[in-house]
This record gives C-alpha cells, structure tokens and sequence, in this order.
C-alpha cells in the first residue's frame, strides 16, 4: 500500500513536471515566433527609415543597401520599393521582374493594406498568404514619408515579403510533443479567431493559451495536453516503481536529482552563444527582464548595438575559419573595454548588444564609443600572415524612467537604428575617400 501510494504521488509529479516542461517549450515557440518578426521587422523599419532620410541614395544605392539588409534577416524573402505606390525596385530581381511596374491602386486588396500603413503611418502586416509562386508569406507594409515626423508628405511605400513557413519551421512549432496545439490570428475584437496552423478543433478545447505579439496584431498559441498518463516516460517510471517497490524509490529519486541537474546545465548552455560563449538573445532579454525588476525609483541605463563593417568580405576573403577567429577576437576585446557591471550579449551574426549599466549622460556614452573605437584602431586582428584593421557601427539608445516604461523591443529598435546610420555614414566616408 505505502508503495502504491508512493508511486502514485511520484506519478503525478511527473505529470506536473511533465506539464512545465511543455509550458517551457511553448513559451520558446512563441518567444521564437515574435523574436523573428520583430528582428525582421525592425530591420525592415530602419531600412525604410533610411529611405525616408535620403530616397536618391536609397534608389541610387538600392543593390548595397539590400544586401545589407537581407544579410542580417533571416525570413525575408524579396523586398519592393514603390514611390507614389508603383513598385520601381525590387530585390532580388531574379524571379520577381514582373513585379517592377506595379500599381498598388490596379489591385485593390493590396493597396488596401499599403492604404491601411499609410493611414496608421506604422508597419502593417498582411497575412499570412499564399504566394504565386508557391510557399505562404507574411508581407510587411511600411509607409514612407519625406517630412518626418510630422508625416503628411507620403513618398511610397516599402514592402517586405517574411517567409512564413520558414518562421513556422524555425519555431519549432510541429515538434511539440505530448501536445496538440494550434496558431490563431485575433480578429479585431480580440475575441473571435482565424485559424493559422497545427490542429483547429484545440481553439474551441484548450487547457493553455499564450498572446503572441506582433507589431500590429496579436495571435494566440493554443495547447491541449494529451493523456499524460500515458506518456511513455511516466508509464516506464510507474512500472519501475511498482516493480523495484521501496528501494527502486531511492534510486528513482536520485535519478530525478541527476536528471534535474542535467537539464539546469543543459539550460545555462541554452543560454549562451556557442561560438563567442558570450549571453545569446535569449539571455539578453532575461536581462531586460531582471533590471526591471530592480527596486529603483528611476532607471538609467544606455543600449549599444555594435556591427562590424565588411565581415561579409574578411569571410569571402579568408575563409569562415577566419570569420570565427574574427567574431571571438571582437567578443573578447568588447569585453575588455567594458565594465564589471556592464552586459554583453552576441544576438546573431556580427551583431552585438551591450548594457551599459546605470549609465545616461551623453558623455560617458561618447567616452565608451571613444574608448572601443580607440582600441580596435589601436589593436589590429592578426590572422596567419594577415594583419586585419577592424571597423565597428556603434548605435545606442540611453534610457532615463520608470521601470515599467521600459519597452525592450523598442529600445533595441531605436538602438539599432542608430547603428544602422552610423554604418551609411562609414560607407559614405569609404566613398568619398576613395574618390580623393
């Protein structure tokens, strides 16, 4: 009897635990879901902000400062440029000719949503939609003005086409086990729901939900657990149990001790980028996370967003062998210049984020811009017989207020936006010295 007992105690703490490590995969595949969008997105917004700031560069570069974009974003299929709402350039043109030309007007359900961007003056995003030439997409609408911020003059627009089924793919979301889940767009009145993906009949028969945010609309992850009692790993444990009786109990314990440590390892490791073994994305928003929770009456801190410029070239040049070394080289040597207290963080590619703490005034921020800038000019990267003289875009964002008016995704916006216009100021530098 005590056996018994004991196992169906144990039982159901697997199940429970069962249950929070399902609740954790859910989490990742929404944080995953909005993570992509906003990165792309974002991306997409500075890209139209550049627009908006100089439309002849941008038409006159429009090759480079495509592929500049498209580099860093990982679902975007095509982008389009449309002054006055008829597309003029488009990137890339392979596969896409015919769509330079188009009127937005002539068709109307598209220009629907260019009309809905320009109206809102923010991105909008339509879909998600079956394209042509096969595949579903999400396209992001960002309406272009010359007179920002008062934007009354409308220039155009820009689209951006987001590969939905590569975002679905990358979130994990059809390799969720012990699960039955479904993706849901929310209509307007936040209370009826389009179907989006996975199985339909959970919306009406769910046991969990999570939002997901989008910049302009929401959507909502919904799960149903299956029997969990019947999960192969809990019935191998209760049959364990009953078998090994009292002793097999101990054993069992401490094998959920073992197992437990594990996954804590396994979950710091998550954490960290692989290459750098700097904090990845994910640990720079649990960062975000825990200094808004400190006990201050006004928060300061300052947001740099860090590129290095031409890694494309040192990679196509020496080797991705060298463009690792590189990226290790620039982990440690940001490191070095930085505080104690100060928060590194390599979020993808060449693209790193750094806190610096409690830190708002002007000059201590130019003094930290200063002070790295001076060291990678005065430090170059040596690889093989190769001496490698490295160039950073520096963007940041300083941020004096309340706790709860700390809006993460916006601050990392408008920091990256900033780098993304340090970055055209060196390409225009490179440009004209080369002309002299």
């Amino acid at each position: 009897m005590t056996v018994t007992l004991v196992t169906e105690r144990f039982v159901d703490k697997q199940s429970q635990a069962v249950k929070e490590v399902i609740q954790h995969e859910l989490a990742l595949v929404r944080y995953s879901i909005e993570a992509n969008i906003f990165r792309d997105t974002y991306l997409a917004d500075s890209f139209a902000s550049v627009v908006a700031l100089n439309p002849k560069f941008a038409m006159e570069n429009w090759k480079y400062v495509s592929e500049q974009f498209l580099s860093k974003a990982a679902l975007v299929r095509n982008i389009g440029l449309a002054p006055n709402d008829i597309i003029s350039h488009v990137y890339p043109l392979k596969g896409n000719e015919k769509a330079v030309g188009l009127d937005f007007r002539t068709v109307p359900k598209q220009y629907q949503t260019v009309q809905i961007a320009r109206e809102t003056q923010k991105v909008f995003i339509a879909g998600p939609l079956e394209l042509v030439q096969g595949g579903t997409a999400l396209i992001a609408r960002y309406p272009v003005f010359s007179d920002a911020p008062h934007n009354t003059n409308y220039w155009g627009g820009l689209s951006v086409v987001i590969n939905y089924d590569k975002l679905i793919e990358l979130s994990n979301f059809h390799q969720l086990k012990d699960v039955d889940v479904a993706l849901a767009a929310n209509n307007s009145n936040d209370i009826t729901s389009k179907f989006l993906e996975g199985d339909e009949t959970v919306i009406n028969n769910f046991d969990i939900s999570y939002p997901v945010y989008l910049p302009n609309v929401n959507w909502t992850l919904f799960a149903k657990y299956k029997n969990l009692h019947e999960i192969e790993s809990v019935k191998s444990l209760k049959n364990i149990f009953y078998t090994l009786g009292a002793i097999t109990f101990f054993i069992g314990y401490f094998l959920i001790l073992f197992l437990m440590n594990n996954y804590l390892r396994v979950h710091e490791l998550s954490l960290h980028d692989e290459l750098t073994k700097l904090p990845n994305r994910r640990y720079l928003f649990n960062e975000f996370e825990r200094i808004k929770l400190r006990n201050e009456t006004v928060l300061e801190l300052t947001v740099l967003n860090i590129d290095l410029n031409r890694f494309k070239k040192i990679n196509d040049s020496l080797g991705h062998e060298a463009g690792d070394e590189v990226l290790k080289y620039t982990a440690s040597s940001l490191t070095e210049c930085l505080r104690s207290s100060d928060f590194i963080s390599r979020i993808g590619g060449d693209e790193f984020v750094i806190i610096l703490q409690r830190t708002a005034r002007m000059e201590d921020i130019e003094q930290m811009i200063h002070k790295i800038h001076l060291f990678f000019e005065s430090n170059p990267f040596r690889w093989r017989n190769h001496e490698i003289q490295l160039s950073l875009s520096i963007g940041y964002y300083r941020f004096q207020g309340q706790s709860k008016e700390l809006v993460i995704n916006d601050i990392l916006s408008e920091a990256d936006k900033s780098m993304y216009r340090d970055k055209l100021f060196h390409k225009q530098n490179e440009k004209m010295n080369r002309r002299q």
